[in-house]
């Protein structure tokens, strides 16, 4: 046994840390692709905007026609060099090119060429020339992982000036794929021989001891042949204070209650078979007798209500409702005789079943009820009034449970509106 489970927990331990580390890659991948694509999106449309409110599509035209630079064709070619330099990891070049059916034309360019320089159209250009010397959409170009961005300028009067042409550097994900590579490499590694220390380690300090505590356990629940030759109470003392030591002091105890507890098993099922507050039975100790009850003959439910508990909650707060349901709880119970059961089925609802009586003792608690009627169960001094609302029904057979049961529900509410007139309580 400790063989086999020290193995499955080292099998266990390495898959879990190899899923891990794994899954722990791959998102990282895709986080550092998501964050990169995004800052490279963010940084393209940062440089084009920045571009696009430098240059003056009108001046730039001029200056291309006449070929003379100007102080503000030179202040708008150092702006756009300064910030080609400031950002350089991510924008390697900016242009604006006027193309025409032979070549296109330098008027602005952040990598040294001059003012009408010629650009000669190259395979990605060539392809799309039509749309360079017309200029009306933006266009993207992806080659050995560069990006280059073509946004047409135009002038005032819509005329096209050139195209600009913005160069990006590869995405940043590419300098740190290597470096992730080597780090969850070297994870891997340490992480495999963690685990097999720890494997190790839980054997010295805890296969072994469990193992010897079984054995006990096996000795003294009288199975001798699987423990001979050994003494339990020397295997269950110990001087450990941790875990372990503990656990041998529980299984001592554990054999000591097992000849004990009846009691407390008694108790066990007294608490899931009745409330806590009133000590009647509960709802799921109900459910569990209702085929019973569908079987007796003759048969008497009468189900109570708390008329104002709400009301009493809301005003007087949840210890004088408290009060009340234990007051009707109590009520209720003298109404009991042998083989009748109650049961709490909601907050201020309960359910009387009478299995053994006659109808003469239906009679006799009905006029009890009623002679009680209105019967108040809240303090002489509390200013919000709770009576107790009941209605009965019996049955010697032509009817079923579920139709005895639907009637003395009928009959409690009709008392309850009774009683709301009676005492005049508000509709709550």
């Amino acid at each position: 046994m400790k063989g086999s489970i020290r193995k499955r927990i080292g099998f266990s331990a390495a898959g879990i840390l190899f899923g891990f580390v794994l899954i722990s890659f791959v998102f990282t991948c895709f986080g550092v692709k998501k964050i990169s694509a995004r800052y490279q999106a963010d940084a393209s449309a940062s440089a084009i905007d920045f571009a696009m409110l430098t240059i003056n599509a009108d001046k730039a035209k001029e200056c291309f026609l006449t070929r003379i630079r100007t102080s503000e064709y030179e202040e708008t070619l150092g702006k756009l060099t300064v910030y080609q330099e400031r950002h350089s990891s991510v924008v390697r070049r900016i242009s604006l090119v006027s193309f025409s059916n032979s070549a296109g034309s330098y008027i602005y360019d952040t990598g040294g060429e001059g003012l009408g320089k010629r650009l000669e159209y190259d395979d990605y250009t060539e392809s799309i020339k039509p749309e360079l010397i017309n200029g009306r959409n933006t266009l993207t170009h992806e080659a050995q992982e560069i990006m280059t961005v073509y946004q047409p300028v135009r002038t005032v009067d819509d005329a096209l000036c050139g195209y600009l042409i913005i160069e990006f550097e590869p995405p940043a994900e590419s300098a740190f794929m290597l470096h992730l590579f080597t780090l969850f490499g070297v994870l891997l590694v340490l992480g495999l021989g963690f685990a097999m220390w720890i494997v190790g380690y839980l054997n010295r300090k805890l296969f072994q001891p469990i193992r010897q505590i079984t054995d006990a356990a096996v000795y003294l629940s009288g199975d001798d042949s699987a423990s001979e030759g050994k003494d339990a109470s020397v295997m269950l003392k110990t001087k450990r204070t941790d875990e372990i030591g503990r656990l041998s002091t529980v299984l001592q105890k554990i054999f000591f209650d097992m000849n004990t507890g009846a009691e407390h098993l008694s108790q066990a099922l007294y608490d899931a078979n009745h409330d806590g507050m009133t000590q009647h039975l509960n709802k799921r100790c109900y459910h569990s007798m209702e085929e019973t009850f569908r079987s007796c003959n003759p048969i008497c439910a009468v189900y109570f209500d708390v008329n104002n508990l709400k009301l009493m909650n809301d005003t007087l707060g949840h210890e004088s409702g408290d009060y009340v349901i234990k007051q009707a709880a109590d009520y209720i119970r003298e109404l009991m005789g042998d083989g009748d059961y109650c049961f709490r089925m909601g907050g201020d609802e309960f359910l009387l079943v009478m299995t053994s009586g006659s109808f003469r003792a239906a009679e006799k608690l009905i006029e009890r009820l009623d002679s009680d009627a209105p019967y108040i169960l809240s303090r002489e001094e509390d200013s919000i009034k709770c009576a107790l609302s009941y209605g009965m029904s019996v049955s010697a057979g032509e009817r079923t449970y579920e139709e005895v049961l639907a009637e003395a529900e009928e009959n409690m509410y009709l008392k309850k509106t009774e009683l709301k007139e009676l005492l005049q309580m508000p509709e709550r």
